[in-house]
């Protein structure tokens, strides 16, 4: 019997790299093209990302933690084109896809193949080759289903996509991976002024902010992270950020309403 969504009954483990190009014409390498050009209209529309990097200026820093293949970076780079740009990405295949870009595109960006957390040190990531910027070191399946069947719901999806998208999600590997801290990597790399530190790590929100120490907080002048809002986590980040000098705003693409994914953004003078 021929299978209905046009998929293998047993997916593989991994993928080969792809070639897509972006509406602007450049063209990147991805995990998946679907995914990189879902990513890139969320990214380049979502107004907080381009609010993010306004009037950066050339001694500051853009910190992209999660960076997956580097879409942010690109269009932060393309905001801000003297700011220094420093890319974490601990997924192996995201990875080759961020170094490829970011040398193809920002050759005076940095990559690094590691997690950022609250201290250093080893964890293991759960990847997902078809979903990779899913890919997390905070596993929870209770919030993914929640998250997965929002966005479905949103987008209107019928059901041989639901059918598709729920097993592709499913498939996983275990990768180990190392952990920094944001206070480690101004140190490291000499930054002395982060313009914007931007987060997206699926649940691990809390630890990266948790891995500044407080004499790096003044020197950090905008912050913008995906949340997810777990047990009250949205009100906690957005006290911790006003608690620390910032002026923070929270907001939710329409696809993510229904789920507990929100971004937030968090300035200062």
């Amino acid at each position: 019997m021929p299978n209905p969504w046009d998929l293998p009954d047993e997916l593989p483990a991994d993928l080969p790299v792809a070639r897509c190009e972006l509406p602007d014409g450049r063209a990147v390498s991805a995990v998946q093209e679907a995914e990189a050009h879902t990513l890139w209209e969320e990214i380049s529309s979502a107004a907080p990302y381009r609010r993010a990097a306004e009037g950066l200026r050339p001694d500051e820093a853009v910190v992209d933690v999660g960076a997956h293949i580097g879409l942010a970076s690109l269009l932060f780079a393309r905001l801000a084109p003297d700011s220094r740009l420093i890319a974490f990405e601990p997924a192996p295949k995201a990875y080759t896809c961020l170094e490829e870009n970011l040398a193809r595109h920002l050759p005076g960006a940095t990559a690094c193949r590691q997690a950022l957390g609250a201290t250093p040190g080893k964890s293991e990531l759960i990847y997902r080759p078809y979903v990779a910027s899913a890919s997390t070191l905070y596993d929870d399946a209770e919030d993914d289903a929640r998250n997965l069947e929002a966005h479905l719901d949103n987008i209107d999806a019928d059901e041989r996509t639901r059918e598709v998208v729920r097993r592709t999600f499913s498939v996983t590997r275990r990768v180990p991976v190392e952990v920094t801290t944001l206070t480690a990597v101004m140190t490291e790399h000499q930054v002395e002024r982060v313009g914007l530190l931007k987060i997206d790590v699926e649940r691990g929100e809390l630890d990266v902010l948790d891995g500044i120490d407080p004499a790096c907080w003044p020197r950090i002048r905008r912050v913008l992270l995906e949340v997810h809002d777990i047990d009250g986590r949205l009100g906690q980040v957005v006290s911790r950020l006003v608690g620390l000098g910032f002026r923070a705003t929270a907001s939710q693409w329409g696809v993510y309403v229904g789920g507990s994914v929100h971004l937030v953004l968090a300035e200062r003078d």
